[in-house]
């Protein structure tokens, strides 16, 4: 692809992004992000076949940022408190964050596309944060600063219960103060006092 290509595609899923956090998954249409790129229909044709195929673009764009959040060079720098409570902050953005979010447009195309290859990227999402969490809890352990019986276990409790609390951000509100409240109960289970 041409670097003009790499920059056109680039910009559809940016603007494709902005539909989908505005309107949900299930109202976004071909000549809404057409009409959001201001490009004809046949160029968007000419990098996308559906909405579908755009809204797994953005998602994995969105993956590859949250990837990027983080340096190795901070990883090593921070202690695994540190870690943990990065990690944390970041899920409170996006529980939290009122535009400019996908979370809707997400379960939403989970409900409808319940095939099990269209759930994969919501299950690679929720597996690869478990996965940090479960790490920077074992690295916790090894230092002393938590006492986690079982990481893996624990780390799979935290992110149901993160979820939970993006869902119910969409649906019936929850204050940062619940937030805030709800994460120190986490932690309250293995962080080692001084």
């Amino acid at each position: 692809m041409s670097d003009k290509s790499v920059q056109k595609r680039n910009l559809i899923i940016d603007k494709a992004y902005d539909v989908f956090a505005l309107r949900g998954y299930r109202n976004v249409t071909m000549k809404d992000i057409v009409e959001a790129c201001e490009i004809s229909r046949g160029g968007l044709y000419l990098y996308f076949s559906s909405t579908e195929e755009i809204f797994l673009a953005v998602l994995e764009r969105e993956e590859s940022k949250k990837e990027e959040t983080i340096t190795d060079a901070q990883l090593k720098s921070l202690s695994n408190g540190e870690l943990l409570l990065l990690f944390l902050k970041e899920q409170k953005k996006e529980i939290l964050r009122k535009k400019n979010s996908l979370t809707v447009a997400k379960y939403e195309y989970a409900f409808l596309c319940r095939e099990e290859k269209k759930a994969a990227p919501f299950r690679k999402q929720f597996e690869t944060e478990a996965l940090v969490l479960e790490k920077i809890l074992e690295k916790g352990n090894i230092s002393g600063e938590f006492d986690c019986e079982n990481p893996h276990e624990e780390a799979g409790n935290m992110m149901l219960a993160i979820e939970g609390m993006k869902l119910c951000a969409r649906t019936m509100g929850i204050s940062e103060n619940r937030v805030d409240r709800e994460f120190m109960h986490m932690m309250k289970k293995f962080v080692v006092e001084d």
